[in-house]
């Protein structure tokens, strides 16, 4: 069941956190990565690396909760796909199929924008999640 309390704080956290992890956890388009030498984070299964696993998971949870169960699992959908999209407001660039969000399922395009697969999917997973009443 929707719980429009919790989802407006997802899209608050989700607009924020996403200025943070541009600004200070990845770096990357600032070159400072550049000057540490083997610093290749080896995946926790998958693509899905030790900071997204033991921090972004845990965090983006917490931030969800919602008394519906149903509602916070919805919520988790969105803040992650609000996250990632926000964070490419932030970077100022359209995602590219060179981009670390399109590795997890692939992409397609809508004219000339790159969408990644999985934001209609989780978008998809949250819609029906929000419809169940638990």
């Amino acid at each position: 069941m929707f719980d429009p309390g919790s989802f407006v704080r997802v899209v608050i956290f989700a607009i924020v956190y996403a200025g943070i992890e541009y600004r200070y956890v990845n770096r990357r388009e600032q070159d400072w990565t550049k000057k540490m030498e083997d610093f290749n984070e080896k995946p926790v299964f998958w693509v899905i690396s030790p900071y997204h696993f033991y921090l972004l998971l845990p965090l983006f949870v917490a931030v969800s909760y919602s008394p519906s169960i149903t509602a916070w699992a919805g919520n988790v959908f969105v803040l992650a796909v609000l996250e990632d999209a926000v964070y490419f407001v932030w970077r100022g660039k359209r995602v590219t199929k060179a981009d670390w969000t399109t590795t997890l399922m692939g992409s397609f395009s809508v004219g000339s924008v790159v969408v990644p697969s999985w934001w209609p999917l989780d978008l998809f997973v949250a819609a029906a999640l929000f419809w169940t009443p638990i």
